[in-house]
């Protein structure tokens, strides 16, 4: 079996393509492999990183869908966590060591980062002055490596996002989206603007926006629970209150935890889950990881995850809404 082969087969067992034959197949020649860790260099960085994020999607989902199944038919058990087992072994051939759990790609400070959701889950984006960004799958946001020496911050965007922007008066953060600019200085909204469609929305769950057209005029203003939609065809606007869960939904679906910090991925635990974490040892906040978080998962399964990865424990009061993450 050659390497073309090999990555075939494993493209075609993440997308639940193969068949059982090919699956035996794959595992049963994956040691042919071990010597040759070098093998996805034929693939770019961003199809590397989409595999990656396929094998850490389908192992939680499957032990998160399928556990309840084990507990009530004990014949479906090894079937299960043959297949779990499958998928690790894939992760250990393809991805061995640091790779799978982070992102080890370097950039310089000139250069520009574009990433582009390509997996099918919702990606966690730290930008570099701490803002965070919320993409959903198909999405493309493109921003420089470092803010500094720039007037002002800003960021292009092809998607749906929903942006936490970190307080700075003196650089101004500005969303460049086809004809339209939003401008904050620090607040947390959504933007909804593809190229392919006519219709760019803007809907403000935390202080104010302004949002002027490629002239540099100003068209509106919004304020939180407030929203309005541009229509790049006949530049029709309307502006509208709204309720923010509805429209807000989708961004607490799966999502993507790539090459972060534990003090990033508390922040946004403690929004989803409306508690409050405390890292009772600083060398902790910044230790990096990768993981998915799912749809309706557990709070205390998801700080279980991020805490064997850092060699870390956790303790959760209930009562209180407090977490508090330490050094095992």
């Amino acid at each position: 079996m050659d390497k073309k082969y090999f990555i075939e087969l494993l493209n075609k067992y993440l997308q639940q393509e193969a068949t059982e034959e090919e699956c035996d197949f794959l595992l049963s020649h994956y040691n042919l492999f071990d010597q040759e860790p070098k093998i996805l260099d034929s693939l770019t960085n961003e199809k590397r990183f989409e595999l990656k994020s396929e094998i850490d999607y389908n192992i939680r989902n499957i032990i998160s869908t399928e556990t309840n199944l084990i507990k009530n038919n004990h014949s479906l058990s090894r079937k299960i966590w043959i297949s779990i087992a499958s998928v690790v072994a894939i992760i250990f051939i393809v991805f061995a060591g640091d790779l799978y759990f982070t992102d080890q790609k370097h950039l310089n400070k000139s250069s520009v980062i574009s990433r582009f959701s390509s997996v099918k889950e919702n990606r966690l984006i730290q930008l570099p002055d701490g803002s965070t960004v919320i993409v959903s799958p198909g999405s493309k946001l493109n921003y420089p490596s470092s803010f500094d020496g720039l007037a002002n911050r800003e960021v292009y965007l092809d998607g749906q996002a929903y942006f936490d922007v970190k307080h700075n008066p003196s650089k101004p953060f500005i969303i460049y989206t086809g004809k339209l600019k939003t401008v904050v200085l620090g607040t947390a909204f959504e933007i909804n603007a593809w190229s392919d469609e006519s219709d760019i929305r803007v809907t403000v769950s935390r202080g104010k926006v302004k949002v002027q057209d490629e002239n540099n005029r100003i068209l509106k203003i919004i304020s939180p629970n407030q929203q309005i939609t541009y229509n790049t065809l006949n530049e029709n606007i309307i502006q509208k209150e709204v309720n923010l869960p509805e429209y807000l939904a989708w961004k607490d679906h799966d999502l993507l935890l790539s090459d972060v910090t534990i003090s990033e991925a508390s922040a946004l635990l403690e929004d989803r889950f409306q508690v409050k974490i405390l890292i009772g040892d600083d060398h902790l906040k910044s230790k990096r990881f990768t993981t998915t978080v799912l749809k309706g998962e557990r709070i205390e399964t998801i700080l279980n995850s991020i805490t064997e990865f850092n060699d870390a424990k956790f303790t959760y009061d209930i009562d209180k809404s407090e977490v508090l993450i330490s050094s095992k």
